[in-house]
């Protein structure tokens, strides 16, 4: 029994001092949009920010594990055209739909080069809604739009939101401590990010989020 401790103590010891581990962070934007399309077929990508901290378990050379925990607007704009009582175009105006959530990838990677590397990685991410809000424009009587209105809409957005990701990072060591990162993600979520108590009401599509992120930052060695 003493010997099998013995030898799991020394395997556990070879692995954790066989790691290297990244403390970092990272800022940029996100370009999110919703599918299907069917009732949106003016959709844009809405334009947001992504950021927070990250960290990264490397072993075996070349391969890595990571785990983020990042603030993440999302949504998507959708241009809504006016007509007066005999369906004659008066103008055309966009809303905003925005979900701001709380995620946590989870990605694997494996690198290749030496002092630049290329790290492809796949993972997944859980995700909890922090924030959701529609935002129209007011009109006045010429129907000249005077301002925009704000409603909270987090009441039919589901708390927990779970997707994929694929993902292609840059690092360039600055030091032997410190790394530069930069890295371009395609997201897809995959679970409807509206709850039910708005499915059973507007009888919408079970919309999902997607969209590219492109982020930079910096590591530290550990």
């Amino acid at each position: 029994m003493r010997q099998n401790l013995i030898i799991l103590f020394v395997l556990i010891s070879t692995f954790a001092l066989g790691q290297n581990h990244f403390l970092g962070f990272q800022t940029g934007l996100n370009l999110s949009n919703v599918t299907p399309k069917e009732k949106l077929e003016n959709s844009n990508m809405r334009i947001g920010f992504i950021g927070g901290i990250t960290y990264d378990l490397k072993f075996s050379n070349r391969f890595q594990i990571g785990i983020d925990a990042l603030y993440s607007q999302q949504g998507f704009k959708n241009n809504m055209i006016y007509v007066d009582g005999e369906n004659i175009y008066v103008l055309e105006e966009n809303y905003k739909a925005k979900y701001d959530y709380l995620s946590f990838p989870i990605k694997f990677g494996y690198e290749m080069g030496n002092k630049i590397k290329i790290i492809p990685k796949i993972g997944i991410i859980p995700a909890f809604s922090v924030k959701a809000k529609h935002t129209y424009p007011e009109f006045n009587d010429n129907r000249e739009v005077i301002g925009h209105e704000s409603t909270n809409f987090k009441d039919y957005v589901s708390k927990f939101d779970f997707g994929g990701l694929i993902e292609v990072g840059i690092e360039n060591g600055l030091s032997d401590k410190i790394i530069l990162c930069s890295s371009l993600s395609f997201k897809h979520s995959l679970t409807t990010f509206l709850n039910s108590d708005y499915l059973d009401r507007y009888d919408d599509p079970a919309m999902k989020h997607y969209g590219f992120s492109l982020s930079i930052g910096l590591k530290y060695g550990l």
